[in-house]
C-alpha cells in the first residue's frame, strides 16, 4: 500500500509544547521539513566520518553516525519512518513513502542521505535528509539494482553502498557521490542477504572486506539430504578494492546439538525409551551477519533434520563464527538453546529463529533478536578467540538474560555510546528502545513505526495471521477454566514457529526432513492456493504424498512435532479438542482459539492465500531459451502434471472429508503420479520410525511456481542436486507423452531448465 503526501504525519513533543511540521515542495520534489520550537536543543551538525569506527551491517533500521537519528522500514506499508532520539526524545519526525516492500535501511555517516532497499520494485530509494535544518526530503531517486534487493550496508566512509540482491544472486555496488551503480558483483551464491563490512578505523574504503551470507544451506558432496551433516553455510567475501569476490567460507555442521534423540531413522534404529543418541545440526537461513574483534558471527536456524521428529531435535538456535583472518569456521558454532536448557528456573522460553545481531562498541558484548519467540538475547565473545557465550540475568543468575521486545523481531542496531538499542519489531509495527544501562537491560520506549491495518478487514486477518505464522510461543488465551493451558500454543516453551521450517517469507527452509511419511523436503506455500483467483479458492493438495487436504491438518504438526497445544478447541474456546485427524473428521469450520475475534486457523489460512509474495525470477520471460524451452515444455506436455495457475495437478477436488474409497494407505491416491522418482532402496527412504517410507504409489507433482528460488535440492527426497538432474530421468521427463522420449536432446532439456528457472507469478500458466 502506497502513501500519499497527505497521509504523512508529523509527531513531536517537547517539554509540553507542540513541535509544528509542515509540508513543503522543494524544486518538484515533495520535502518533509520539521520546523522545531525555540525550546529544542540547537540543529543537529553533520556529523564526521567515521565516527563509529566500528563494522557496518545490513539491518531494516540504521542510526545516523552521532545516533541522534533513526529510520525503520516499514514492508507492508511501502514506507520509511524517521525518528529523532536526541535526548531520548524518542519523536516520530516522518513517514516517506518510497516503493515496493522496503527491506534494508542505511543512512550515510554524516546523515546527509537515506538509502532504502525496495525488494519487489528492485530498486534503491534516495532519501535527502538536511539534518542541520530538520528537513526530510522524499525520495529524490529510485536506483535500479538487481532482482529482489534487500539487504544494504555502507563501507565505513559511506563512499560506497553494497546491496544483496536475493534473487539474482549478485551484488550491486552504489557510488554514494553520484548515486550510481558502479559495478555489479555476480554469481556470490544463492540468495544473497545479509551485509557486514569490516572497519580498519582509517580514511580509505578501499581496503575493507565484505561478507555476504548465503540465506539457505547447500548440499556437501557425498552426503545425503536427511542427515545432520548433509548441508553446509556459504558465506561469499568480497573485497572493497576490486569489488570481486575473494573466496567462498563455510560454515560448518554442528557434530553435537547438545540435544539427545530416542532413536536414528537413517540408521534404522526404531525410536525407544531412552533418549541417548547425539544430533547434530547444520547452519541454514543465514539473514543476518555481524562483525567483531575480527570475527564474524552469522545467527541461523540449524536443522536437524534426521528422524525421529521431536520438538527439541528438529531445529536449533545456532550462533555460526567465522574468523576473519584465514575466512575459515572457527570452530566455535554455539547452540543458544543450550543455555535456555540449563537455566535451573521455570518457565524456559527458547531463542527460535536467531534472525539478526549487533554488537557493542565499546565492549565485548552484543544482542541477538529471537524473531519468533519476541526476545533480545545478551552475549559475550571473548575478545582474543572470539567464542561466544549466552548471559545470564544479573539479577536472577538461573535464568538467561531475555529482554522482551515486540513481535517478530528482525532487526537490531547499538548507538555509539552503547548506552540504547534499537529493535524493529516487524508484526506489531514498532521499535523497542532498550536502555543498555539499566541493571538488567530493559526496554524502556515503544515507538509506532506504521499503522496497523483496520481493525476487522481482510488485511488485519492477514496480519493475525502473519503473527501466528510467525510466533513460537501463541500467548492468546484469555482467561481459562481450571487446568486448561494458557500459553504454549504453537510450540513447547516456545521451540518452533511455521516460519521455522518455512521461513518468515512463508516459503522453504529447502530441508530434507525424516518425517513420519518418509524423507519429505519442505514446500514452499506460495503455491498452496491459486493466486490468479481473487478469492484463493482453489487448493492444491498437501504433503508429498497426499496425506493432508485441507491447512488446518497441520494441527497435528504444531501438536506433535512442535509440541504445542494448537488451536482447535472444545467448546469452552480455550481447551484442546482431541478429536483431529487426517482426513476424517474434517478439520475446518471447527471450533478455534480466537485471536482478536478471529479464528485462529481462519487467519493463518489467511496470511498463506493473501500475504505469502511468490519470488520473482531474474530470466526474461523474453530470452530466446526460455521461448524455446516452454515451447519444449508444452510439446512434451509436462503440463497434464506441472501445468495450471499453480504450476501443479494436485488439487483438492471435493469438499472434506474425502470418501472412503478416495483413501488409500493414508493417502489421496488419485493426486499422486508414479513417474520414476521413488527408489526403495535408496539410503533415506526412511521413516522417522525407520520403517519403510511411502512412494511406492508415487507422489503428488510439485509446483513449479518459483522452482529456481530453491537451490541444488528438488524432488520429495533431495535426490536431484539439479535441475538438468530431474530432467536426466527418462520416466519423468516422458511421463506426459505415455513414454515417448521427447527430449532426449541435452540441448533442448537445457532450454527447457531455462524456462523453469524463469517461472514465477507473472508467467502465463500453461493449462
Amino acid at each position: 500500500m502506497s502513501i500519499s503526501a497527505k497521509q504523512i504525519r508529523f509527531e513531536s513533543r517537547h517539554a509540553g509544547r507542540a513541535i509544528t511540521a509542515v509540508i513543503a515542495l522543494l524544486a518538484g520534489v515533495g520535502a518533509l521539513v520539521w520546523s522545531p520550537s525555540p525550546l529544542t536543543a540547537a540543529p543537529l551538525m553533520a556529523a564526521p566520518l567515521n565516527v563509529f569506527a566500528g563494522p557496518t551491517s545490513s539491518q531494516p533500521l540504521a542510526l545516523s553516525a552521532d545516533g541522534a537519528f533513526l529510520v525503520v522500514a516499514n514492508p507492508d506499508n511501502n514506507s520509511v519512518t524517521f525518528f529523532d532520539l536526541r535526548s531520548d526524545r524518542n519523536r516520530r519526525v516522518a513517514e516517506v513513502p518510497v516503493q515496493g516492500e522496503p527491506n534494508g535501511v542505511a543512512f550515510l555517516p554524516n546523515g546527509s542521505k537515506a538509502y532504502v532497499a525496495n525488494t519487489v520494485s528492485g530498486t534503491v530509494s534516495v532519501i535527502k535528509t538536511n539534518i542541520a535544518n530538520g528537513v526530510v526530503a522524499r525520495p529524490s531517486k529510485h536506483i535500479v539494482v538487481g532482482t529482489e534487493p534487500y539487504g544494504l550496508a555502507l563501507t565505513p566512509n559511506g563512499r560506497k553502498l553494497y546491496v544483496t540482491n536475493a534473487r539474482s544472486n549478485s551484488v550491486s555496488v552504489i557510488d554514494t557521490a553520484t548515486d550510481t551503480v558502479v559495478n555489479t558483483i555476480s554469481n556470490v551464491g544463492f540468495e544473497p542477504r545479509g551485509l557486514a563490512i569490516s572497519n580498519d578505523g582509517d580514511g580509505d574504503d578501499t581496503d575493507e572486506t565484505v561478507y555476504v551470507t548465503q540465506f539457505l544451506s547447500l548440499p556437501v558432496a557425498g552426503k545425503v539430504d536427511g542427515a545432520d551433516d548433509a548441508k553446509v553455510g556459504k558465506v561469499t567475501v568480497l573485497s572493497t578494492s576490486t569489488d570481486s569476490i575473494v573466496t567462498e567460507a563455510t560454515l560448518q555442521p554442528l557434530a553435537d546439538s547438545g540435544f539427545k534423540a530416542n532413536g536414528d531413522a537413517l540408521a534404522r534404529i526404531a525410536p525407544g525409551a531412552n533418549f541417548t543418541f547425539t544430533t547434530g545440526a547444520y547452519p541454514n537461513q543465514l539473514n543476518g551477519i555481524g562483525i567483531k574483534n575480527g570475527f564474524a558471527y552469522v545467527p541461523n536456524t540449524g536443522a536437524s533434520p534426521n528422524g525421529p521428529v521431536r520438538f527439541d531435535v528438529n531445529t536449533h538456535s545456532l550462533l555460526s563464527v567465522l574468523d576473519g583472518s584465514n575466512h575459515l569456521d572457527a570452530g566455535l558454532t554455539l547452540n543458544m538453546h543450550t543455555a535456555v536448557r540449563d537455566q535451573t528456573s521455570t518457565p524456559k522460553l527458547f531463542i527460535t529463529q536467531p534472525w539478526a545481531l549487533a554488537f557493542k562498541h565499546l565492549a565485548d558484548e552484543g544482542y541477538v533478536v529471537s524473531a519468533a519467540s519476541n526476545i533480545v538475547v545478551k552475549l559475550a565473545v571473548d575478545g582474543q578467540s572470539g567464542a561466544p557465550s549466552v548471559l545470564s540475568d544479573p539479577t536472577d543468575s538461573a535464568r538467561v538474560l531475555q529482554i522482551k521486545v515486540g513481535k517478530n523481531p528482525r532487526g537490531i542496531v547499538v548507538n555509539g555510546a552503547d548506552t540504547r538499542a534499537y529493535v524493529m519489531n516487524y508484526v506489531s509495527r514498532d521499535v523497542s528502545v532498550i536502555n543498555l544501562t539499566a541493571i538488567p537491560e530493559a526496554v524502556m520506549a515503544t515507538l509506532k513505526s506504521t499503522n496497523m491495518p483496520a481493525v476487522g478487514t481482510q488485511a488485519d486477518i492477514v496480519h493475525i495471521g502473519k503473527e501466528l505464522y510467525n510466533t513460537s510461543v501463541g500467548e492468546f488465551d484469555p482467561a481459562t477454566p481450571a487446568g486448561a493451558p494458557i500459553t504454549g500454543r504453537m510450540s513447547n516453551n516456545g521451540w518452533g514457529s511455521c516460519a521455522a521450517c518455512h521461513s518468515p517469507f512463508g516459503l522453504t527452509d529447502n530441508v530434507v526432513w525424516i518425517f513420519a511419511a518418509g524423507p519429505r523436503r519442505t514446500i514452499p506455500q506460495h503455491t498452496d492456493f491459486d493466486l490468479t483467483d481473487s478469492t484463493r479458492s482453489i487448493q492444491r493438495i498437501l504433503n508429498w504424498s497426499a496425506i493432508f487436504d485441507e491447512e488446518e491438518d497441520f494441527e497435528l504438526n504444531i501438536r506433535n512435532v512442535s509440541g504445542g497445544a494448537g488451536l482447535i478447541v472444545q467448546a469452552d474456546g480455550v481447551t484442546p479438542d482431541a478429536a483431529v485427524a487426517a482426513f476424517t473428521p474434517a478439520s475446518a469450520n471447527r471450533n478455534q482459539l480466537k485471536v482478536r475475534g478471529v479464528g485462529g486457523w481462519d487467519a493463518i489460512k489467511a496470511f498463506e492465500k493473501f500475504g505469502i509474495r511468490p519470488p520473482i525470477s531474474p530470466v526474461a520471460k523474453s530470452e530466446p531459451d526460455v521461448l524455446a524451452g516452454r515451447a519444449l515444455f508444452t510439446s512434451a506436455n509436462c503440463q497434464q502434471c506441472h501445468g495450471g495457475p499453480q504450476w501443479t495437478s494436485g488439487r483438492l477436488r471435493y469438499t472434506p472429508p474425502p470418501s472412503a474409497a478416495q483413501v488409500v494407505g493414508g493417502q489421496i491416491i488419485g493426486e499422486l503420479r508414479k513417474v520414476g522418482t521413488f527408489d526403495a532402496s535408496f539410503f533415506n527412504e526412511v521413516r522417522a520410525t525407520a520403517t519403510a517410507p511411502l512412494g511406492a504409489d508415487g507422489f503428488v507433482p510439485a509446483s513449479l511456481l518459483s522452482l529456481f528460488a530453491f537451490p541444488r535440492t528438488f524432488l520429495h527426497n533431495g535426490a536431484a542436486k539439479s535441475l538438468d538432474e530431474v530432467l536426466n530421468n527418462v520416466t519423468h521427463r516422458s511421463a506426459g507423452t505415455s513414454g515417448v522420449d521427447k527430449l532426449s536432446n541435452p540441448a533442448d532439456r537445457a532450454k527447457i531448465v531455462r524456462f523453469l528457472q524463469s517461472i514465477d507469478a507473472a508467467t502465463i500458466p500453461i493449462f
